[in-house]
C-alpha cells in the first residue's frame, strides 16, 4: 500500500502574511520557491565577497538600472526568490510600491559556491519559465560563468560557459561589456 503525502504549497501573499504575522523574520534566510519555503545556503566568504565586487562595478559603472542585492523578485503567485545579483529596469520609486517582477528584470546574477546544483537544476528552470532573458550563474568551485539565455518553454535555449580572460555583455545591455574575472572575483 503507498501513501500519498499531501503537501502545501503557500502564495506569495501568504508568505509575506507570514512575515507581517511574526511567523518568518525578514532576516530568516528562507524564500519561496514553487510555494516552498526553502532555507537558503550559508553565504561563505567567497560567495559574498563575489557578489559585494559585482555590487560595486555594477553600481559604479550602469546608470541607467537599478542593481538589486539579495532583494526578492515575484515571479508569479507560488515564487519569489532572491537572487544574489539582479539588474532592473529603473522605476522612480525604487520599487517601493510593489516588489519587482519576472518583466522588471533585465539579468540575474546567481553566485554559486555551495549551492551549484540547486541553481542549475531548481533555479535556473524557475526563472527559465518565468521569462527572465538572462541568468549568469557565477560556479566558484569551478572558476567559470555559465551564461544562460533565450528562455523557450521553461528552457534556456543558450548556454555559454565563460572562463577567466573572457568578457561578457547582458543581452539587455549590449555596450556593457564586464570581464568574467570581475564576476568572479
Amino acid at each position: 500500500m503507498s501513501v500519498q503525502v499531501a503537501k502545501w504549497t503557500f502564495t506569495t501573499d501568504e508568505y509575506h502574511l507570514m512575515v507581517r504575522a511574526g511567523i518568518l523574520s525578514e532576516n530568516d534566510r528562507v524564500e519561496l520557491i514553487e510555494g516552498e519555503i526553502v532555507k537558503m545556503s550559508p553565504i561563505g566568504s567567497r560567495h559574498a565577497a563575489c557578489v559585494k565586487h559585482l555590487n560595486s562595478i555594477l553600481s559604479k559603472r550602469l546608470d541607467r538600472v537599478i542593481v538589486s542585492i539579495q532583494d526578492p523578485i515575484v515571479l508569479n503567485d507560488y515564487s519569489e526568490p532572491q537572487p544574489d545579483v539582479a539588474l532592473l529596469k529603473p522605476r522612480d520609486d525604487y520599487y517601493a510600491g510593489s516588489l519587482p517582477t519576472a518583466d522588471d528584470v533585465l539579468l540575474i546574477v546567481e553566485v554559486a559556491d555551495t549551492s551549484v546544483e540547486y541553481d542549475r537544476n531548481v533555479k535556473l528552470p524557475l526563472y527559465a519559465r518565468s521569462h527572465i532573458p538572462e541568468v549568469w550563474l557565477a560556479v566558484l568551485p569551478e572558476d567559470l560563468v555559465e551564461a544562460h539565455s533565450g528562455p523557450i518553454n521553461g528552457v534556456y535555449q543558450e548556454v555559454r560557459y565563460l572562463h577567466r580572460g573572457e568578457s561578457i555583455s547582458p543581452g539587455n545591455l549590449p555596450a556593457f561589456v564586464l570581464r568574467v574575472d570581475d564576476i568572479l572575483g
